[in-house]
């Protein structure tokens, strides 16, 4: 996989109900390090990222934080886990940059004729990502998922900090100044 899956709406509605799907949208803009909403919170909205760069993130009790995923430009997400057990949302998601949002009422969205197409298509994407993510984390080395990362999505190398791309990865940053040290020699070499 070289890239997420894009989501088309094109693929679960015509015109006429993509009209009406727009209408429920609520704009939102989002400064960084601003929460779109907070572990622990009930989100039940569909979010779609028109420009900008949040993080999902899950903070132990100790401290550490982890990143589940990042969403950028195109990007559209919800909590399953919260949509699907009714349980509050088991992470955060923050701003890492100025964000442009649209926000979708689940309960509106239900509303819709396509709902049930957009959804499995949503979950569809999804399942794709996640795939490929936790095989990623169960098979391969730091620096195999490192590359990975780079190879995937170039653009979020410049855009995400060092301790962040490390969180997403599972590794320390001390990790991932080595990794990216050792791949600069080989490059170089």
């Amino acid at each position: 996989m070289t890239d997420r899956p894009p989501f088309c709406w094109d693929r679960v509605t015509d015109e006429q109900e993509a009209t009406r799907l727009l209408s429920f949208a609520r704009p939102l803009r989002l400064a960084p390090k601003s929460c779109l909403w907070h572990a622990g919170d009930n989100p039940d909205l569909l979010v779609r990222v028109e420009q900008g760069l949040l993080r999902a993130k899950v903070v132990l009790a100790d401290g550490r934080e982890y990143v589940k995923e990042f969403y950028w430009e195109g990007d559209e997400f919800l909590d399953f886990h919260h949509l699907l057990s009714g349980e509050p949302a088991r992470y955060s998601v923050e701003a890492l940059e100025p964000c442009r949002l649209q926000l979708f009422q689940l309960a509106d969205l239900r509303q819709l004729s396509c709902w049930s197409a957009w959804y499995q298509h949503l979950l569809a994407v999804q399942l794709r990502i996640k795939e490929e993510k936790e095989l990623l984390l169960l098979t391969e080395s730091p620096q195999a998922r490192y590359q990975h990362f780079l190879q995937c999505f170039p653009a979020l190398d410049a855009r995400v900090p060092d301790h962040q791309i490390a969180a997403y990865l599972g590794i320390t940053p001390i990790s991932l100044s080595r990794i990216r040290k050792r791949l600069k020699s080989l490059n170089q070499g």
